[in-house]
C-alpha cells in the first residue's frame, strides 16, 4: 500500500495562532463559547496533523519493509499482521478526515 498524505486536510482548515489570537479580539468572537470553540479547533487540528505525519510515517515503512524475500509461516503472518495494520491506518486516517471536517464546521452556523 503507498503512503498516503492527508496532512494537508488538517494544515488548510485551521487557524494559525495570530490569527486565532485576532479572532479572539473581535467584537463578535467575545462570548467564551465561541473563543473555548476556537481553542478546542485550534488544539484537537494540531493532534490531528501530528496523528496524520505519523500515519504517513507508519504507511511508508509497511511499504518498504514486507520482507519479499521472506518465506514461511512466519513470513506470511507478518505481512498479514501489516496488511491488518495498513488497513486499521486508513480507517483511522478517514475517520480523522471527517472529525475535522465536523470540528470546523463547529460554530459556522
Amino acid at each position: 500500500m503507498a503512503a498516503m498524505n492527508v496532512s494537508n486536510a488538517f494544515l488548510g482548515a485551521a487557524p494559525g495562532v495570530a490569527a486565532f489570537n485576532s479572532l479572539a479580539s473581535l467584537s463578535e468572537m467575545s462570548c467564551r463559547c465561541r473563543i473555548g470553540v476556537r481553542t478546542t479547533q485550534t488544539l484537537i487540528n494540531a493532534k490531528l496533523v501530528a496523528a496524520s505525519r505519523l500515519l504517513d510515517e507508519l504507511d511508508a515503512a509497511i511499504a518498504s519493509n514486507r520482507l519479499a524475500d521472506w518465506t514461511g509461516t512466519a513470513a506470511e503472518e507478518y505481512r498479514t499482521r501489516l496488511d491488518r495494520i495498513a488497513r486499521q491506518s486508513a480507517l483511522l486516517r478517514d475517520d480523522m478526515i471527517a472529525t475535522s471536517r465536523l470540528l470546523w464546521s463547529a460554530g459556522a452556523a
